[in-house]
């Protein structure tokens, strides 16, 4: 899959750790010259410095025809148009844009972006939907893409506490994105060891997702 990750720091730290693998073909392009370098030297990837909203600076880093061309800056405005050149002038099958402002969740998919993202949106959905409350496990769904994330806690008495990640029986279940230990976000990998109090993200599928928090919640 071709993926476009355009602007964004730790945004774009996060995606190109999920998305960095052999099946990808991984086109970054920023336009901070300090993000480009720290983003290179830590997933040895070559990433240009440019412009997401100039066609032909994209085209010089190779962005058409991508399968997915994620915009991830501060600014509402220059994701919707770079996500839009990208859908209109380069072909991009499709385009999501992260956006500050609730409000342009909406506007944007109204304007033909296929997917928005917005932190205070989506925890405003959650908030409305909340029916139990769960100590242990809180999950987020973004129901467009069928896609859910789990958040949950490791505690003393469950199988997992102590184990590493390459003993966890969840592979086909979801993908482990990050764990938080004593407040620290770590991205894992397979000789993680998982301690107790220690917060686990995954992002799995709504059909996956109980299997997967049945599994985790496995008593010794």
């Amino acid at each position: 899959m071709k993926i476009v990750i355009a602007d964004g720091k730790n945004e774009a730290d996060y995606i190109i750790s999920l998305f960095n693998t052999k099946q990808n073909d991984l086109i970054v392009i920023n336009e901070d010259e300090d993000n480009c370098h720290y983003l290179s030297l830590n997933h040895d990837i070559p990433v240009m410095r440019g412009r997401c909203t100039k066609e032909n600076e994209l085209r010089e880093a190779g962005a058409e025809n991508c399968d997915l061309f994620i915009a991830l800056s501060e600014d509402d405005f220059k994701n919707y148009v770079a996500c839009k050149t990208a859908k209109m002038r380069l072909n991009a099958k499709r385009c999501i844009a992260t956006v500050i402002n609730p409000k342009n969740v909406a506007i944007f998919k109204q304007l033909g972006i296929d997917s928005v993202v917005c932190s205070t949106y989506l925890l405003g959905q959650q908030v409305n939907n909340i029916t139990t409350i769960e100590n242990l496990i809180e999950s987020l769904t973004l129901e467009d893409d069928k896609v859910v994330i789990v958040e949950m806690r490791v505690t003393g008495d469950l199988a997992v506490c102590g184990k590493s990640l390459a003993d966890l029986d969840i592979a086909n279940m979801g993908t482990i994105s990050s764990v938080i230990h004593e407040g620290s976000a770590i991205i894992p990998n397979g000789q993680t060891v998982l301690h107790e109090n220690d917060k686990v993200l995954v992002v799995t599928t709504a059909d996956n997702k109980d299997a997967l928090v049945n599994n985790f919640r496995r008593k010794r």
